[in-house]
């Protein structure tokens, strides 16, 4: 009975010094809302481009040439490495489809294949790979395979692009490691001031109750629970501010993006990042009060 009626007035003290908190305290929660939604608008971002960036591997396909003679062989191959259990979809090109892709492609310069007599294009096979961006290694050993197969005279892929766009998903990523690193320094030191500054406001207070027999456990308790209390409460406004931020804006991103993009969608944070900032918020609140109490309690 007697650790409930502890924990009881822990919690009421805690209570306490969230309505006495003032001004620091609503700073406080200010800049962990802040940070919140920081990480939150660069996650979403960050989220929608590696979508986006898997779509576009996915759909990169390679381009198989064939040496082969009539449409049994070639088909005989499309199968071949259609069975690859790396290869998601394989695709057989006539030389004269391949042809006139060549003539799309060179534009206003493909009317000079139009009077080419005798002109040919070999058989072609499309292979699109099951793996994204992340799988440019993966990509060049597929490729490799690919052109080991009895009839395959050339394989073109570009690698060297998906390289490029896996480089900048990871600085993307490390950019993203930075600022949250950045961002949980100035939440925790925010967090310290203003629990310093509550525990400058009741220093007689605290005196007293350690006069009369309080723990340290007992007085430091609710100045924790507070700076809990902030950090939860900056990192749920922040959230909400972000929610209602792509609300506003994803229709606006759709109609601005689709266009070049196909029907582009801003999808929101998975809930589990949304889960992750809350508690961020809480352990980064609890971090910053109890280094502040172990700093400053001196009583």
């Amino acid at each position: 009975m007697s650790t409930v009626a502890l924990v009881s007035s822990m919690v009421r003290h805690g209570g306490r010094s969230v309505r006495s908190g003032g001004l620091p305290f609503f700073f406080a929660m200010l800049m962990t809302a802040l940070g919140a939604f920081s990480i939150g608008s660069y996650a979403t971002l960050l989220v929608n481009f590696q979508r986006v960036a898997s779509t576009v591997g996915e759909s990169v396909a390679l381009v198989l040439f064939l040496n082969v003679e009539g449409a049994v062989a070639a088909e005989e191959l499309r199968a071949r490495a259609a069975l690859m259990p790396d290869v998601r979809e394989a695709a057989l090109i006539t030389p004269e489809q391949a042809l006139a892709r060549a003539r799309r492609g060179l534009g206003d310069a493909g009317r000079a294949l139009e009077g080419s007599a005798g002109l040919t294009m070999p058989w072609v096979i499309e292979v699109t790979p099951r793996f994204d961006l992340a799988g440019a290694t993966d990509r060049e050993a597929l490729a490799k395979r690919l052109r080991e197969l009895p009839g395959v005279d050339e394989v073109m892929h570009p690698g060297g692009e998906v390289k490029r766009v896996d480089a900048l998903m990871r600085l993307l990523h490390g950019a993203g490691a930075f600022l949250g690193v950045l961002i949980a320094l100035v939440v925790i030191v925010v967090v310290s001031n203003a629990t310093k500054l509550t525990v400058l406001q009741r220093r007689e207070e605290i005196a007293i109750m350690k006069l009369v027999g309080a723990t340290d456990l007992f007085v430091q308790t609710p100045l924790v629970l507070a700076g809990l209390v902030q950090g939860v409460l900056g990192a749920a406004l922040g959230l909400v501010a972000l929610a209602l931020a792509h609300a506003s804006l994803a229709s606006v991103v759709k109609v601005a993006l689709s266009g070049a993009l196909g029907t582009f969608v801003l999808e929101p944070m998975p809930p589990w990042l949304w889960a992750a900032l809350v508690c961020g918020g809480a352990v980064l609140g609890v971090a910053g009060a109890a280094l502040s109490v172990r700093r400053f309690l001196r009583v």
